[in-house]
């Protein structure tokens, strides 16, 4: 389920530096969490430049549908450093993303450590 004109509400851009000496921009976007029916939720979460928009996510709150649509988009993120891409600001170069940035930009603070990375 996509809904069809998604409400953004948060952003993050960045530079993904390729092995290959290109550079693709990267937009995070999260919507507006909005009720889909009596106890459901849904929130559009897009990661425009690494994946296609990906079908709404959906909790039992609107809380937890925004934690989840940022967590896959910290998720996707994980997996590009994982494999030794390279991510870094998109207004500033020598501002590197690791896990501890990617943490605090998302707020997924402990759950992906070092030690769970390793």
């Amino acid at each position: 389920m996509r809904t069809t004109a998604p409400n953004y509400i948060a952003t993050e851009q960045l530079l993904w530096l390729r092995r290959d000496g290109t550079q693709t921009r990267i937009v995070a976007l999260i919507g507006l969490p909005y009720p889909v029916d009596d106890g459901t939720w849904a929130c559009a979460a897009e990661l425009q430049g690494v994946d296609p928009r990906y079908p709404d996510v959906c909790g039992a709150s609107s809380m937890q549908a925004l934690n989840l649509a940022s967590a896959l988009l910290a998720t996707r993120l994980g997996h590009l450093l994982e494999r030794g891409e390279r991510l870094v600001d998109a207004e500033d170069a020598s501002c590197a993303w690791d896990d501890e940035m990617l943490n605090s930009i998302f707020g997924l603070h402990g759950l992906r450590s070092p030690e769970r990375t390793r």
